[in-house]
């Protein structure tokens, strides 16, 4: 994690995690027997007690499930010591997971009031695999109503905070559960990403974050996967992964490993999704093609300190051994009209029965409810109702844009298979403040455009900027190629140590 310790200590003081954990090392500790995980649950939930409220990161506690899978976890280690690693890889890890995951005996709501009262039945597939392997989930982050903002903040949790500067966004939609791994509460969650959902969180708040290929891992228990609503779920589900929100780039792969592959309910999964591990010495003799400044529509322009950022990067990947090479700034250009393109001619959806849960918005008295506080929806979401209901555009209009990610993806394919990587920036720069999503909605553009193509993306946190806050960068690598980006990670995150002078 990049960031100033000192700012974010005060919310989430004391043991057991320090600025070098990772969660394999805590799983380790706890089949040992070093470790307790009812120790580590309880301190976790501590944690979240004091910083879930105040960062207005926080869904729900997890308390019981969280004290009962923990004694589990200690059980398991008692019986088979370091053995339990094999079938439990995290066993003992205290994590979050984004509210609409769907959790067993939680609130699942999406974050919108017309699910405040529902209750998860069952796990979702990601949440199952996750507690078979031993993971003790002690708190859901919250999440942009819907999960269809960049910024989180809906009507039942209000809004999300910046660990490290409460007038600041950490992001969205799973922007609650990269507060809480910022402020230290865990260190590790698992969030989704339709459009950047996971990276621009991590991004943000100086964390790394995987958003697999296409096909990976099942949506199963999130929305739109799970919304009856939507005529098309599986044809637009495709777009949309789980993904995990770390501190340490070395847990990217063991969580990603747990929560990938076919689970017999979403359609076009893959069985064996992730046939290579990643490591750092993997980079060597690759080719790393830069995109330092690209030029998006739409998107504002990328601030120095962010274009530093992938200059860093690269100088440390040629360290490493990789070749790095430019590429032209406009080859992201239609990113941003690509990515919608390719969701609406996949599934012609409609974003205001999205926000509406079924029904459609009635946009005037909502409209009136919000002017004096008591509206059912955001602002955020009002606006995606109306945006929807006044769209004049047709078929024929978004099968040209998914026409040109055709032409995009074939570009790519060239430039990257069978292992080369391309770098580019994940967002403009650093966090904005609350409220500045409504005037530059297009900035997710450059994380957006992988959930149309499939492509793998890894953030990376890199460097500060001169107002304190995080930069990182966006790794790339052709669709099944997780480990390549992820091994990138990794060795960023060895020389950036090394750099500072820590040892990992």
């Amino acid at each position: 994690m990049i960031g100033d310790a000192a700012t974010v200590s005060d919310l989430c003081p004391g043991p057991p995690f320090t600025a070098v954990d990772d969660g394999c090392s805590i799983a380790r500790a706890v089949a040992s027997g070093e470790l307790q995980a009812v120790d580590l649950a309880e301190a976790a939930l501590g944690r979240l007690r004091r910083s879930g409220p105040r960062l207005g990161a926080l869904a729900w506690l997890n308390e019981d499930q969280a004290r009962s899978d923990a004694k589990a976890a200690d059980r398991v280690a008692l019986q088979d010591g370091m053995a339990a690693l094999s079938t439990h890889p995290l066993l003992g890890l205290p994590i979050t997971v984004k509210e609409g995951l769907r959790v067993a005996g939680a609130p699942w709501m999406m974050g919108s009031c017309l699910n405040r009262n529902r209750v998860a039945q069952e796990d979702g597939s990601v949440v199952a695999r996750l507690r078979a392997a031993g993971a003790v989930i002690v708190g859901l982050g919250s999440m942009a109503e819907m999960a269809l903002w960049p910024e989180t903040v809906n009507r039942l949790t209000g809004r999300a905070l910046h660990p490290q500067n409460p007038t600041r966004t950490p992001g969205g939609s799973s922007g609650g559960d990269a507060a809480l791994v910022a402020a230290g509460a865990v260190t590790a969650a698992m969030g989704a990403d339709g459009g950047g959902s996971v990276r621009i969180p991590a991004a943000y708040c100086g964390l790394f974050a995987h958003k697999p290929s296409a096909g990976a891992v099942p949506l199963t228990g999130h929305t739109p996967m799970d919304q009856g609503s939507t005529a098309h779920a599986g044809a637009l589900a495709q777009f949309f992964t789980p993904g995990p929100i770390t501190k340490s780039a070395r847990d990217l792969w063991p969580l990603l490993k747990v929560v990938a592959g076919a689970d017999g309910i979403q359609p076009g999964l893959s069985h064996d999704p992730l046939r290579e591990a990643p490591s750092a010495a993997t980079i060597a003799g690759k080719t790393v093609y830069l995109l330092p400044q690209p030029t998006i529509w739409g998107s504002r322009r990328f601030d120095p300190s962010q274009v530093a950022a992938i200059e860093t990067a690269a100088r440390h990947l040629e360290t490493w051994g990789a070749s790095v090479k430019e590429v032209r700034a406009d080859l992201l250009r239609d990113a941003f009209l690509i990515w919608l393109g390719t969701l609406r001619s996949a599934a012609d959806f409609d974003l205001g029965l999205m926000i509406g849960n079924g029904s459609r918005v009635k946009l005037i008295r909502e409209a009136s409810a919000q002017f004096v506080g008591r509206g059912t929806h955001t602002a955020a979401g009002l606006i995606l109702a109306f945006a929807a209901r006044v769209d004049q555009t047709g078929p024929r209009y978004w099968k040209r844009w998914s026409d040109r990610g055709k032409s995009l993806a074939d570009e790519l394919s060239a430039m990257l298979a069978p292992d080369a990587l391309l770098i580019c920036p994940p967002v403009p720069g650093a966090a904005p403040r609350h409220n500045r999503a409504f005037l530059y909605p297009f900035d997710i553009a450059s994380c957006a455009i992988f959930n149309a193509l499939g492509n793998p993306a890894t953030v990376a946190p890199i460097a500060m900027g001169r107002e304190g806050l995080p930069r990182a960068v966006q790794i790339v690598a052709h669709p099944g190629g997780d480990h390549l980006s992820i091994s990138a990670a990794l060795a960023l995150e060895l020389s950036i140590a090394q750099e500072n002078g820590v040892a990992l």
